[in-house]
């Protein structure tokens, strides 16, 4: 199994503002804009009405009006919808290129992560609490079913459903490609092929206490040291550092990718941690 660490949501390039962790602790990851999409932040479903959280935290930039890319599309309650929802995730260019190159595909799980800051109501607007870390926080996951070319969408009926999706609107990069989710998640029992942590946890933050979002603390057996591949992107060992205790390893992580794999044959430690994400409160 390859596991993919996945990096959605806005960010200071797409949107310009973090997603929120609200006063309760829930997690919330706010979609990117995207002028092709047929879908409004108003149309999105959740917490708070959504097209006047992203108004308040983008400080006007962003309204309700404005077309977002709702992918990963993970939630069946994101929307309200008048078909069968699949869990799917749109991929293309460089990102989708770099997947194939792993041969990612049925049974691998991608874990997605995002920039995420705590908010809370002052003067009954949302913002950010001041002075609240910026963090890198893993909130949702998708494990492979299939993978579709969206050139297929089109001429098989039998996907026809599957059109509504951010990706199948407007032109995309080379290798346009839509991963469908499993039923079930083979790592955890009771668990869906794909969905969303309830909350934040800090087993399910990367980012180190008191660094930038960008510097990571990780389960040391993440190391690439002695192993037979190493976490895509991060094949400099200058990365990468143990701890103090050696309990954990520090990495300095990539701006470049969206799209970090690593083979779980080389790293079989990696599904036990796998299944303390969801174990987390």
């Amino acid at each position: 199994m390859k596991l993919i660490l996945s990096r959605k949501g806005v960010d200071s390039s797409a949107g310009g503002f973090a997603s929120p962790i609200f006063p309760d602790g829930s997690l919330l990851s706010v979609a990117i804009p995207d002028k092709r999409s047929q879908i409004r932040y108003r149309d999105l479903n959740g917490p708070v009405k959504m097209g006047a959280l992203v108004k308040q935290l983008s400080k006007g930039r962003i309204s309700g009006s404005h077309a977002v890319h709702l992918d990963p599309d993970i939630s069946a309650n994101a929307i309200n919808r008048d078909y069968n929802f699949k869990p799917l995730f749109g991929q293309c260019g460089a990102a989708q290129s770099h997947l194939a190159s792993f041969d990612v595909g049925p049974g691998d799980l991608f874990l997605f992560f995002g920039w995420f800051r705590e908010v809370e109501v002052f003067k009954r607007r949302w913002r950010y609490v001041p002075g609240a870390p910026d963090r890198h926080v893993i909130y949702g996951w998708l494990q492979i079913k299939k993978v579709i070319p969206v050139e297929h969408i089109a001429s098989d009926v039998s996907l026809q459903a599957l059109s509504y999706h951010p990706h199948c609107y407007g032109e995309f990069s080379g290798a346009n490609t839509i991963y469908s989710g499993r039923k079930n998640l083979s790592l955890k029992r009771g668990r869906g092929g794909a969905g969303l942590f309830s909350s934040f946890h800090q087993v399910r933050c990367l980012t180190a206490e008191n660094s930038s979002r960008s510097v990571w603390h990780l389960p040391s057996w993440m190391h690439p040291q002695g192993r037979d591949s190493v976490l895509s992107y991060h094949t400099d060992l200058n990365r990468w550092a143990y701890l103090k205790d050696k309990s954990r390893v520090e990495l300095r992580s990539a701006a470049r990718g969206q799209e970090f794999v690593l083979d779980l044959d080389h790293y079989p430690e990696g599904v036990s941690w796998v299944k303390s994400l969801f174990e987390a409160g």
